[in-house]
C-alpha cells in the first residue's frame, strides 16, 4: 500500500522528494496506530483520524509536524478512495489548526557577521564551511537545495545560481561577491583535496569526498553558532529567514524576495514583514507631515 501511495505522490501529485519522504513517514506512523487499535485504513472514521492527531498532540509533537501529518493523511485517504480501496474519506471534514503562525528566529546583522567569521579558514574544512555559511546567508537556499547544488549550476561570471526547489520548480538566485569569492576559494583549495577518487558533481562534499548531508550542515551551523556566542538554537533555516528579513529591511520588494526564496504564494513570504515594522514606523515619523 505504501509503495502504491509513493507512486501516487510522484505521478499524480508531483511532490518533491522531501515532501514525499515526510508523507510516507507520517502515514507509516498512522498505520502503526491503526494496527495497535485493531482497525484498518478502509475502516477508519473521522473519530479515528482525530484520535491519532490527539495522540500526536499528547506526545508533544510540534505544531508543524501535526499540520504536515494532516496533509499526509488527507492525501493518503484521497489515494485510497481513488483506488477504490475505501468507500469514504474520513479526513474530508478534518481542518487545520488556526492558531497563529510562529514567527521565525532571525539573526541580527552583527550575529550574522560573527557566525560567518567563525570558521577557521586556515583549514580546508574551515574554507568549505565559510563558503556554505556565506552562500546560505547570501541566497536564502533551503538546506536541501544547498546539498543538491551542482557545479554546473553556479554562474560565477554573472553572479547567480540555478536552483531546483520544492515541486521541482527551477529558479535563478543572485549571489553576492563575498559568497562567490569563498566558493571560488573552496573549489580551488579545499574540494580538490577530497574528490581525487570521487569526482562527483555536487558542489559541497565531506572530507571523504562524499555527498554532504543536511544533518552535517545542521551540525556545522550549531558548532559555529556556539563559537560565535549565539545562544539561541539556530539551523540552516535561520539563515534563510535572516536573508529574507535583511533584504526587506534594506528596501527589497516582497515579490522579489518571494521569487528568490522560491515561495509559491506571496502569503508565505509575508511572515517576514513583521520584522520590518519598526523601519516602517521610522520612515513614517521621518516623512509624514502629520507624524
Amino acid at each position: 500500500m505504501l509503495d502504491s501511495f509513493t507512486i501516487f505522490l510522484v505521478t499524480e501529485r508531483g511532490v518533491s522528494a522531501n515532501t514525499r519522504l515526510g508523507y510516507i513517514r507520517d502515514v507509516r506512523m498512522y498505520l502503526k496506530r491503526l494496527a495497535d487499535w485493531k482497525t484498518t485504513p478502509a475502516e477508519s472514521t473521522p473519530e479515528t483520524v482525530q484520535r491519532h492527531l490527539t495522540w500526536m498532540s499528547e506526545r508533544k509533537y510540534r505544531r508543524n509536524s501535526i499540520m504536515r501529518s494532516i496533509a499526509s493523511l488527507k492525501s493518503f485517504h484521497r489515494f485510497l478512495l481513488s483506488e477504490k480501496l475505501a468507500v469514504a474519506d474520513p479526513t474530508a471534514l478534518i481542518g487545520y489548526p488556526k492558531s497563529g503562525r510562529r514567527l521565525p528566529h532571525v539573526l541580527s546583522r552583527e550575529e550574522a557577521e560573527k557566525l560567518l567569521s567563525a570558521p577557521d579558514t586556515g583549514t580546508a574544512s574551515g574554507i568549505r564551511d565559510r563558503a556554505i555559511l556565506e552562500l546560505l546567508y547570501a541566497s536564502g537556499l533551503r538546506v536541501s537545495e544547498l546539498t543538491a547544488l551542482r557545479l554546473s549550476e553556479i554562474n560565477h561570471d554573472e553572479g547567480w545560481i540555478r536552483v531546483l526547489g520544492k515541486g521541482s520548480k527551477e529558479r535563478l538566485v543572485p549571489v553576492g561577491k563575498s559568497a562567490l569569492e569563498w566558493i571560488r576559494r573552496y573549489l580551488a583549495e579545499a574540494r580538490p583535496l577530497w574528490t581525487v577518487k570521487k569526482p562527483g558533481q555536487e558542489v559541497f562534499v565531506s572530507r571523504h569526498g562524499r555527498f554532504l548531508s543536511r544533518v552535517m550542515v545542521w551540525m556545522l551551523i550549531q558548532r559555529y553558532a556556539r563559537l560565535a556566542g549565539i545562544t539561541q538554537q539556530i539551523g540552516p533555516h535561520t539563515l534563510r529567514h535572516s536573508f529574507a528579513t535583511h533584504l526587506l529591511e534594506g528596501g527589497a520588494g516582497l515579490r522579489d524576495v518571494q521569487e528568490m526564496l522560491g515561495h509559491a504564494s506571496l502569503a508565505t513570504t509575508q511572515i517576514y514583514t513583521h520584522v520590518d515594522r519598526r523601519r516602517l514606523a521610522e520612515v513614517y515619523r521621518k516623512f509624514h507631515p502629520r507624524a
